[in-house]
C-alpha cells in the first residue's frame, strides 16, 4: 500500500469515506491529494515540533508544490507527479499551505470577512483542487468554493472546544462573540448557555447559506460536472446533517462530539449517487 493510501486509510475522515466508490485512478489521485492536505494540516496540529520546525516543514512543501524540491520522498514524489500529470493549478495548494501556516501562531479573526478569508484558504481551496482532480470543469469552481466555506463552518462550530483547549485557536470572529456577549473565558470554561446557543445558531445560519448556494450552483451544472462532484455532494449531506444534529440538540459542543456512524455515511453516499439531497431533513437515527 502506498504512503498516500495508508494516510487516507488511517485518517478515517468524512472526505476519505466519500471517495470509496470512485474509479481506481481517480481514487488514487484523490488519496494522494488528501494525503498532502492531511500532512500539511498535521504539521501545524501534531505535538512535538517547535514553530520554527513547523514553518520549515511547510517551506519544504511549498518547494515540492512549486517543483523546486529535490530528493523527494514517496509522498512528495506522488504529489509532484499528480501536479504534473493533471497540470494542476498550484495556486489553491499554495493558499492551503498559507492558511495552515497561519495556525502556527493563531490570531482570532476580528470580522466575518477575516474568517471567510481563512475558510477559503483551508477549505475552499481544497475543493477547487479536488474538483479538478475529479474531472469537473471550471464551471464547477464557484460550487467548490461555496461548499468549502460550508464544510469548514461546520468544523469550526463542532470543534470550538478542541481548537481552543488543544491549540489555543478561536475561529469565531471577535465581532460575533461581542454581538452575543459570549467571551473567550466562557469558551475556556466550557460554558453552555443561551448566549452560546444564539451565537452558534448565527454561525450555523452562515453555514446554511453556503450549503444552499452550493446546492443552487450544483443544480445548474452540466450532467458531467454533477457526476464528477458526487463525492462533494456526499460530503454536503454528511456535514449538513451533522449541522442539523447540533442545531436540534442545542449545540452541546462541550459535552459531546457530533458525528455520523458508518451506516449513516453509507446512506448519504448512496443518496448522493442517486442525486437526492435531503440535507435539511432530520438526520438518520
Amino acid at each position: 500500500m502506498s504512503q498516500a493510501a495508508e494516510i487516507t486509510r488511517k485518517a478515517q475522515s468524512n472526505l476519505a469515506f466519500a471517495l470509496i466508490d470512485l474509479p481506481e485512478t481517480e481514487r488514487r489521485h484523490m488519496a494522494e491529494f488528501y494525503a498532502f492536505c492531511r500532512t500539511v494540516d498535521d504539521i501545524v496540529d501534531e505535538p512535538g515540533m517547535t514553530p520554527e520546525e513547523r514553518h520549515a516543514a511547510l517551506d519544504r512543501w511549498e518547494q515540492v508544490v512549486n517543483g523546486n524540491a529535490s530528493d523527494l520522498n514517496e509522498l512528495e514524489g506522488d504529489v509532484a507527479r499528480l501536479i504534473s500529470e493533471l497540470d494542476l493549478d498550484i495556486t489553491p495548494m499554495m493558499k492551503l499551505i498559507a492558511g495552515c501556516r497561519a495556525d502556527i501562531n493563531p490570531v482570532q479573526p476580528k470580522t466575518r470577512e477575516e474568517l471567510l478569508e481563512y475558510t477559503y484558504c483551508v477549505a475552499s481551496c481544497v475543493g477547487l483542487t479536488s474538483a479538478r482532480i475529479l474531472g469537473a470543469t471550471e464551471a464547477a469552481f464557484p460550487y467548490a468554493i461555496a461548499m468549502g466555506h460550508a464544510l469548514q463552518m461546520v468544523n469550526i462550530i463542532r470543534d470550538i472546544s478542541e481548537d481552543y483547549n488543544r491549540h489555543g485557536r478561536i475561529y469565531l470572529p471577535e465581532e460575533d462573540l461581542k454581538r452575543f456577549q459570549y467571551t473567550i473565558q466562557d469558551i475556556a470554561n466550557g460554558i453552555h448557555s443561551p448566549n452560546l446557543q444564539a451565537l452558534l445558531q448565527y454561525e450555523a445560519e452562515l453555514a446554511g447559506q453556503f450549503f444552499q448556494k452550493a446546492e443552487d450552483l450544483y443544480n445548474h451544472l452540466s450532467l458531467q460536472d454533477r457526476n464528477a462532484l458526487i463525492p462533494a455532494q456526499a460530503m454536503a449531506l454528511i456535514y449538513g446533517n451533522i449541522l442539523a444534529k447540533m442545531q436540534t440538540d442545542g449545540f452541546h459542543i462541550y459535552a459531546k462530539r457530533y458525528r455520523l456512524n458508518t451506516f449513516q455515511k453509507l446512506w448519504y453516499l448512496f443518496r448522493a449517487r442517486l442525486g437526492i439531497s435531503d440535507r435539511k431533513n432530520k438526520p438518520v437515527a
